[in-house]
């Protein structure tokens, strides 16, 4: 390592004090509106900055709810929150099942089960890496077949609300390593408690150790951190030497983070030295990237000879190829990445052959004889394994930034050779019947929306902003869901389908008795209002209970919505003012009246609880108005007619109100289809006993 290229970091050489005692409030993300987790678009995304030389970051998180109407007191709900470096945190809250080959070995994160009832909730992280932390917050995950549909207005509306920010503590004592051959000593004591050491690494290195030495010894305890990108490795030392192991990210800034957790004071010496192990026979695939003009669109293709397309490579034996290439912030985040191997056309088939790919961030992962992946002081199966039949591919949902590696290397395996296929499941340092070979591949980096720019053809990928930040993910059709839309938990059969179908539509034919009943007793008006209830709720229910199996939609959802609604409200409307028993002018005048009214009503906000209260109160005391001014000329309360009065009236109040009841408090999505034609039901009943007989409200 050369000391001219440590020019960088002079300033370093100055130990000085800077913001010493409590952590310092730097960046405050306030009022985070959260809802129902129930896929992976309904995240909300938090940004924040780390700077440089922190010793510890505390991030603060309160959740409350925050009352929006109607009566009654907001209850806690559960919240969920994830917070990462680098990129979002890729996490499944609903244990979805994913078809695409996913990358397991990612940076870690750190999750928060949290009730929203006000209270303050801290994640402390000492040593934390500079640059971009992300959080996502959610409510909680719970079975959508439970969830309860509720008329909107009735009960009280909340909001749950996520304030967050970001303290930091900056470490009393800054310095740098010039030579990194050398030693370096820092003093710790109980006021200068903490101390920040940057080394940058300028060669490819496999394992580095931290000496550490104590002057102290057993009296102190010393907590070490090393950190890149991410963090590398930590201990507490409390003796008076130890040793710390870690794999470097290649050229990159390195910071050593020093914290005296016990004991007065105390002398701390420090000295890096290269393992032995060191990587050696390496080949670089060069690699040309291509960046498309839209979010997270990029590949990087192996070009030979300044042609323009993607050309194979040739692996040779006993050399450990690497594929190098950059995924940057902030922009290249918010896609998939997808990383796939083939073994090239035209080649030989008398081998049986495995090709094997280790994917890692920021370092290099060694591939053992017995086709193993070595991260740091593990060896894990092999990310991807392609043979001479099909390519792989490997995902990795919202990338970490930095600089990626793809080690690879191609095995030829012998007859009846047992430990190859066991070694692609579980890790393997040896396997005596493969062997390395040369081979002739192809590759595929690249990044993309969602999978591949797919969701299975059981979905559409969309691309959502939330946090000023923009990332993919899968709106899912027909009850699949996950990152994929490949989970079928929810998923109903054809027939199911087909029965919630026809129950939501065919129990709007007795609409068909209301329809008669108008008409046999001169109400033709009212006929046409019953008649428009019959059409546009079929043809709705016929549209959106059909999950895209067995739907008929001869126009848009929303219009056939706003048809269903106006028309239900404006049959309410007509039935009370039919009820009312004005003469034929009046009520002429409050039935155009009244649809004009609630048709723009309808398309407010056709879904909320006064939308329905309006045309029930109004016509209810219209009829009372009416009723009462007959009752007074009569001179009595013989107004309408007793059989009506007695009979009609109470038993069709008594159906609409259990209808209503019924649609206002026990739906759930399970039970929707049988609640919702219950209550078409109720409705089209109630009416027909409710609609008088014209001599029931004759009156003298």
């Amino acid at each position: 390592m050369q000391k001219g290229e440590l020019v960088l970091l002079l300033w370093g050489l100055l130990i000085h004090q800077i913001f010493c005692g409590e952590p310092i409030k730097i960046i405050q993300r306030p009022a985070n509106v959260l809802t129902d987790f129930y896929a992976y678009r309904h995240i909300s995304i938090l940004h924040f900055t780390v700077p440089e030389n922190v010793a510890s970051a505390t991030f603060k998180f309160v959740v409350k709810e925050d009352k929006l109407s109607g009566l009654g007191s907001c209850s806690p709900r559960d919240v969920t929150i994830h917070l990462k470096y680098g990129s979002i945190p890729f996490v499944q809250p609903d244990g979805a099942k994913i078809g695409a080959k996913i990358l397991k070995e990612r940076r870690r994160h750190y999750s928060l089960e949290i009730l929203s009832n006000g209270d303050e909730n801290i994640a402390t992280i000492d040593a934390p890496p500079p640059g971009d932390w992300y959080a996502i917050a959610f409510r909680s995950w719970s079975d959508p077949d439970n969830g309860k549909i509720t008329q909107q207005g009735i009960g009280v509306s909340c909001d749950t609300i996520l304030d967050a920010d970001l303290s930091v503590k900056f470490a009393d004592t800054l310095l740098a390593f010039v030579d990194t051959k050398k030693s370096i000593s820092i003093h710790l004591s109980e006021r200068n408690d903490t101390a920040v050491m940057q080394f940058p690494i300028f060669e490819e290195t496999e394992r580095m150790f931290l000496d550490l030495k104590s002057s102290c010894g057993p009296e102190c305890t010393v907590v070490a951190h090393v950190t890149a990108r991410q963090h590398l490795a930590s201990i507490a030392m409390n003796g008076s030497e130890t040793k710390l192991l870690f794999s470097p990210y290649d050229k990159d800034l390195h910071y050593v983070t020093l914290r005296l957790l016990t004991g007065n004071e105390t002398n701390i010496s420090l000295k890096l030295t290269e393992s032995s192990s060191s990587l050696r026979n390496l080949s670089y695939v060069s690699l040309v990237r291509k960046s498309l003009p839209d979010f997270f669109l990029f590949d990087y293709e192996h070009l030979r000879e300044n042609k323009k397309e993607a050309a194979p490579m040739n692996l040779t034996s006993g050399i450990l190829s690497i594929f190098k290439f950059e995924v940057g912030p902030i922009y290249d985040i918010g896609g998939t990445l997808s990383i796939g191997l083939k073994v090239a056309e035209n080649q030989a088939k008398e081998k049986k052959i495995l090709l094997v790919g280790c994917v890692s961030l920021g370092y290099i992962s060694n591939i053992t004889p017995g086709a193993g992946c070595v991260r740091e002081e593990k060896t894990s199966p092999p990310d991807i394994f392609a043979n001479e039949t099909s390519p792989f591919f490997i995902h990795v949902p919202y990338p970490e930034p930095g600089v990626w590696y793809l080690s690879v290397k191609a095995f030829q395996v012998e007859e009846k050779c047992s430990c190859a296929g066991n070694c692609t499941k579980i890790p393997c340092e040896n396997c005596d019947c493969i062997q390395d070979i040369d081979l002739r591949i192809e590759s595929s980096i690249s990044s993309s929306s969602c999978i591949e720019g797919l969701c299975n053809s059981r979905g559409r990928c969309i691309q959502y902003m939330s946090g000023g930040f923009v990332f993919s993910a899968c709106h899912c059709f027909s009850g699949y869901r996950g990152f994929d839309c490949e989970d079928d938990t929810y998923v109903l059969e054809d027939g199911k389908i087909l029965i919630r179908v026809l129950t939501l539509t065919l129990s709007n034919l007795l609409f068909l008795g209301t329809i008669y009943i108008a008409i046999h007793r001169g109400y033709y008006t009212e006929s046409i209002a019953y008649t428009g209830v019959l059409i546009f709720s079929s043809l709705y229910h016929a549209c959106e209970a059909g999950e895209e199996i067995h739907s008929f939609c001869i126009m848009r959802l929303s219009v056939l919505q706003f048809c269903d609604f106006f028309n239900a409200l404006f049959s309410i409307w007509v039935t009370l003012v039919a009820m009312a028993g004005f003469g034929s002018r009046l009520t002429a005048f409050f039935q155009v009246f009244g649809a004009l009214v609630l048709a723009i009503c309808s398309e407010l906000d056709r879904t909320a609880l006064w939308v329905f209260l309006l045309p029930t109160i109004t016509g209810c005391g219209l009829v009372v108005i009416s009723w009462g001014i007959k009752c007074r000329s009569m001179g009595n309360f013989q107004y309408p007619a007793r059989p009506y009065r007695t009979l009609y009236l109470g038993l069709g109040l008594l159906l609409v109100i259990l209808g209503l009841i019924c649609y206002a408090f026990f739906q759930t999505r399970k039970n929707y289809y049988l609640v919702h034609s219950f209550w078409h039901m109720c409705v089209a009943v109630g009416v027909m006993l409710l609609l008088p007989k014209r001599k029931h409200m004759e009156w003298q």
